[in-house]
């Protein structure tokens, strides 16, 4: 890490996973194809002390995370984007309030460890407070829209009747295609080919049947219409990172490596309207503390 960053690997999670990742491509790598984590400088009895929960689950691998060496690799684990939304977590969608990984911009450009267990418990929590109001101020709900729900459901019988596919193979495919071309390196020409293989893939999906006899616990429809949302999600990933030639936390792209003006920062929004994604981009408001400033009185100690 020290031939990436002088904080070795204090650094942030993104320059830490970029390293990994460009020890990766150049062959430097353990006999599966990653990097070890070593913790054994540190003490063994101090590891399992502080780090108890991690040593179990590695132990449970095979792996001696407390005097041994780890292979370890980056993996996509938490979404720091999400749905827009107000303090009080409503959305422009009335009706429709988000907490925790689904509650876009709460973390900014880059996650610190730890910050995805805190916002699930605030927001969730406003949220709960929040919404009995928003109940009680309705009065009465409306009556469902009977053709909205016509249509979602044939949208949702859509693979029914149809052959049957291998969806496993169309996930993996999917896999392969966010981690090579829209994962924690990114470009141009990598994103242009994304885009074509999302849309390959979209139409195997949708060619793609499953067993239509009951529906009742039948997990195969259920792994095609989570396979049909991670398709969305993973097209307006890509959108917005085509969208945003700079880079910032996260989002790195190696054909536009600066980190464009900070005060006058914007976060990307991206819609889904008529069958296109729109993409557009909104100031972000430094409420309390601006890029290079700091909220503690004293340097916090090295």
């Amino acid at each position: 890490m020290q031939d990436y960053d002088s904080k070795g690997e204090r650094a942030t999670r993104d320059i830490v996973s970029r390293a990994i990742y460009g020890e990766m491509r150049a062959g430097r790598t353990t006999p599966h194809g990653g990097v070890y984590i070593s913790m054994g400088h540190l003490g063994a009895e101090r590891v399992r002390r502080e780090f108890k929960g991690m040593v179990e689950r590695c132990a449970d691998c095979g792996f001696d995370l407390a005097g041994g060496l780890v292979e370890v690799v980056p993996t996509a684990h938490y979404m720091m984007g999400g749905v827009v939304f107000r303090a009080d977590c409503a959305t422009d969608l009335a009706g429709l309030f988000v907490a925790g990984e689904d509650s876009g911009g709460v973390h900014g450009a880059n996650r610190l460890g730890g910050n995805g267990v805190a916002n699930s418990t605030v927001f969730g929590g406003i949220a709960g407070d929040v919404m009995p109001g928003w109940v009680r101020r309705r009065g009465r709900l409306h009556e469902p829209d009977e053709a909205a729900v016509e249509q979602a459901m044939q949208r949702a019988r859509a693979p029914l009747g149809k052959p049957r596919g291998d969806l496993n193979a169309i996930r993996e495919r999917l896999y392969d295609v966010m981690w090579d071309d829209v994962g924690i390196v990114r470009d141009a020409a990598g994103l242009a080919r994304a885009e074509g293989a999302l849309e390959e893939l979209e139409a195997r999906l949708d060619s793609t049947g499953v067993e239509g006899g009951s529906l009742a616990f039948n997990l195969t429809w259920h792994d095609w219409l989570n396979l049909k949302n991670l398709l969305l999600v993973s097209k307006a990933i890509r959108a917005s990172a085509a969208a945003r030639e700079d880079s910032r936390g996260a989002h790195y792209r190696s054909d536009f490596p600066e980190v464009r003006d900070l005060d006058r920062s914007r976060y990307t929004c991206v819609n889904w309207r008529e069958e296109r994604f729109e993409v557009s981009t909104r100031p972000v408001e430094f409420a309390r503390v601006r890029p290079g400033e700091t909220l503690l009185k004293e340097p916090a100690a090295a």
